[in-house]
């Protein structure tokens, strides 16, 4: 009774996802008031295209740090970790932390939930889930045996802050003579809803050392966020997304390569690498993706199905969509990529008078490679609409196929319809009365 068909596609600038903050405060070097360098965040309004880092479930970042004066140059900090703790158990054991702080203070306080000190692999030796990562979570450890607290340096100009998130032992590299930031393919991977060893994302700062103000980092993200919705416009009927089976989950969508009315299945990264430049170390930029040795997949992404009927369209303008639960942090594919997707999606059609249901089974729609032709920070939303033609089968022994990315040519399920009606002549039967 409806396919599903495309009804718009939307491309979102991602907001940077962080207001984090690098504390830049320090007094005359040798003075009682000589401040440490720290880390904070949230300590200006966050907008609302702006979230907090560990909002998103980053409970780290790296970073690499350099006091300059003129053209001299000296390495502050060398791919520190910088842990955040809620004091809560979430994060790091804050324990040993002399700058840690339940909250964000002001801008010479100095303090802050996100420290580095004692976050050193070979000193965290944190055995107590209860007061955050263990040492044995090594994902979480960092890659220097030990991180002193830093102090700031008068004598220099500026200081120089390049970071990344999540943080990362290997696979980040930071070459400060050519100012650029190199991400390995596998330190920057795809990955479902949960962001805590993905959605790479990067920063940079540069603090003017006698202002004695915060810094704050930015993070952009280099890979991109898909998201689905969906809405409906079948006159009396309400429509229901379905799991095709206990096994067939979602509306899962097949890699492929179209020509003409030919589909064939294709791959997609799932990790990529890049160069970026710190050139301005406030405003850094991705120069080049680098795909060398990434991985590639052609499972189907799998979204999982929004609760309850799909919202229908209405006369007022205004039209409101079923979301799926579903994020993925997709990589940023090669701009000459050819493959797109066919999504499949089963339903359930429900008559408003009587109540009558039907099932359709595996309506299939193809995104074209141009459509999915994902940028570094940016969300894409597919809006998906049903209407009252399908490809799709009300037969649950046709041809139900989720890995398929054939899309019928023509539609399969077909409404109910009178086509003319005739009244039969009367049959003759004819009698003679005789008087």
């Amino acid at each position: 009774m409806k396919k599903v068909i495309i009804s718009t596609v939307t491309t979102l600038a991602l907001a940077s996802c962080s207001s984090d903050g690098l504390v830049n405060n320090q007094g005359a070097g040798g003075t009682t008031d000589e401040a440490p360098i720290a880390f904070t965040v949230n300590k200006r309004n966050i907008t609302r295209a702006e979230s907090a880092l560990e909002s998103k479930a980053h409970y780290n970042f790296g970073v690499w740090a350099y006091k300059t004066a003129g053209s001299v140059s000296q390495q502050v900090m060398d791919n520190y970790l910088v842990g955040y703790s809620d004091g809560n158990g979430v994060g790091y054991d804050k324990s040993l932390a002399t700058t840690w702080a339940a909250g964000a203070g002001n801008d010479t306080d100095h303090t802050s939930p996100w420290f580095y000190e004692k976050l050193g692999k070979a000193e965290y030796q944190n055995d107590n889930a209860a007061k955050g990562y263990t040492k044995g979570d090594t994902d979480f450890m960092s890659a220097n045996d030990y991180q002193y607290l830093r102090y700031w340096d008068l004598a220099y100009t500026n200081t120089n802050f390049y970071a990344y998130a999540p943080y990362r032992a290997t696979g980040v590299t930071f070459n400060e003579s050519t100012k650029t930031l190199t991400v390995a393919p596998a330190a920057n991977t795809a990955a479902y809803n949960n962001p805590t060893l993905h959605e790479f994302i990067y920063a940079g700062a540069q603090a003017t050392n006698s202002e004695l103000k915060d810094v704050r980092l930015q993070f952009k993200h280099l890979g991109a966020q898909i998201k689905l919705q969906f809405f409906e416009d079948v006159p009396g009927y309400t429509v229901k997304l379905i799991n095709e089976s206990a096994t067939v989950q979602g509306v899962q969508a097949t890699p492929a390569v179209e020509s003409g009315t030919t589909y064939t299945k294709s791959e997609y990264y799932t990790s990529g690498g890049a160069t970026i430049s710190y050139a301005t170390p406030a405003a850094p930029a991705i120069t080049e993706l680098v795909f060398t040795n990434a991985t590639k997949t052609s499972d189907n992404l799998v979204f999982a199905i929004p609760e309850g009927t799909i919202p229908a369209l209405d006369n007022t303008g205004t039209q409101t969509y079923a979301t799926s639960a579903t994020d993925y942090y997709a990589v940023a594919q090669p701009a000459n990529s050819e493959t797109g997707f066919t999504f499949h999606v089963s339903y359930e059609l429900e008559a408003e008078d009587n109540h009558e249901k039907i099932i359709v089974h595996d309506a299939r729609v193809f995104v074209p490679a141009n459509t999915v032709n994902w940028e570094p920070n940016k969300r894409y939303t597919y809006n998906f609409k049903f209407t009252t033609n399908s490809n799709g089968t009300t037969n649950p022994n046709g041809d139900i196929d989720f890995t398929n990315p054939t899309v019928p040519a023509e539609s399969s399920v077909y409404p109910i319809v009178f086509d003319g009606a005739t009244i039969e002549e009367y049959n003759d039967n004819t009698q003679t009365i005789e008087q």
